[in-house]
């Protein structure tokens, strides 16, 4: 038995079919099939039957599976631990996708600086929700930051999504616009979404989906669809802010990464000056089954120390 033959099944056994383990993987189908036939003859027994659409555990290989997701993550767990006692050919990696938060750098660094004698390699990749989740999902970066709302229309993650990963509430927070010198609004405290309907309105990060729904069913979701201009970075929006009236919707989190002095940042409340029932989480996620490596332990760490959570940090082990 080898690792990497666990570690093919387990992938197979996820996406129900080789062809899709394989394109994931970047493993041709026969080198998937030989690691699956190698294990059935070592261990006497079948492991997968062929569908009409991809292939199936058997009642073995359900269990073979759980067995072997132990292993894995007893051998991660090695590694992570003691990776920082092996030579300089040891490579650990925090790959993260996330939305725009004003705080991912400053923890990114800190996590770097608390590494500079060993051999890491980061990778940050900023995207829209759905782009969060799928990168984690396929396993092209490890942890996942971003904001899950209670406007949402449908859940953020299809149910068989959400049970391949783990996912941790961080921080909650209502809702913020930012607007800049032009806006009605600016010598205000507040606005109501009721207000804020009448605006040009920017929206930053939104997800292909989200934007094709918006021109179906807006229903309580306070967009002005007349008057909308989508972007996808915090530099397109204060351009924008800064010359017109418009207003931008953003969470709690991504306020500091509005740096002109001249932007504002308002919070969304009801008629009566009270937060608005708007909820906004912010959420990491990671697949499930997979034990966090030393730097992604790092790195939540900080994140949970920065947002003043540091008794559920437990929780992490």
């Amino acid at each position: 038995m080898k690792m990497k033959q666990l570690e093919y099944l387990l992938k197979i056994a996820e996406c129900g079919s080789i062809t899709k383990a394989s394109e994931q993987l970047f493993v041709s189908q026969p080198t998937l099939t030989k690691a699956v036939m190698n294990l059935e003859e070592e261990y006497g027994v079948q492991l997968l039957v062929r569908k009409t659409r991809g292939v199936e555990l058997t009642a073995d290989g359900k269990r073979f599976v759980h067995y072997a997701r132990g292993v894995l993550t007893a051998a991660s767990a090695l590694q992570s631990n003691f990776s920082g006692t092996q030579g300089a050919g040891s490579t650990s990696r925090l790959f993260i996708a996330s939305q725009q938060f004003d705080f991912v750098y400053h923890l990114l660094l800190k996590t770097y600086y608390q590494n500079v004698d060993h051999a890491i390699h980061y990778n940050l990749v900023e995207a829209d929700r759905n782009e969060v989740t799928h990168l984690v999902l396929t396993s092209e970066v490890d942890l996942g930051l971003l904001v899950r709302c209670s406007t949402d229309k449908r859940s953020l993650l299809l149910h068989s999504e959400a049970r391949r990963l783990n996912i941790h509430t961080v921080d909650q927070a209502g809702g913020y616009v930012c607007i800049g010198p032009s806006s009605p609004f600016y010598n205000r405290s507040s606005v109501t979404f009721a207000e804020t309907e009448q605006c040009t309105q920017l929206l930053l990060d939104m997800e292909a989906s989200a934007k094709r729904d918006l021109y179906f069913d807006n229903t309580d979701l306070h967009i002005n669809t007349g008057r909308i201009l989508f972007f996808n970075s915090v530099r397109a929006c204060e351009h924008f802010l800064l010359e017109t009236d418009a207003l931008v919707f953003i969470s709690k989190w991504t306020r500091g990464c509005f740096r002109d002095p001249k932007i504002r940042c308002l919070p969304v409340v009801d008629k009566t000056g009270a937060p608005d029932g708007l909820v906004n989480e912010l959420i990491w996620i990671k697949r499930a089954g997979e034990p966090l490596n030393l730097g992604e332990r790092q790195f939540l760490t900080h994140l949970y120390r920065h947002f003043g959570r540091e008794t559920e940090l437990e929780q992490l082990e």
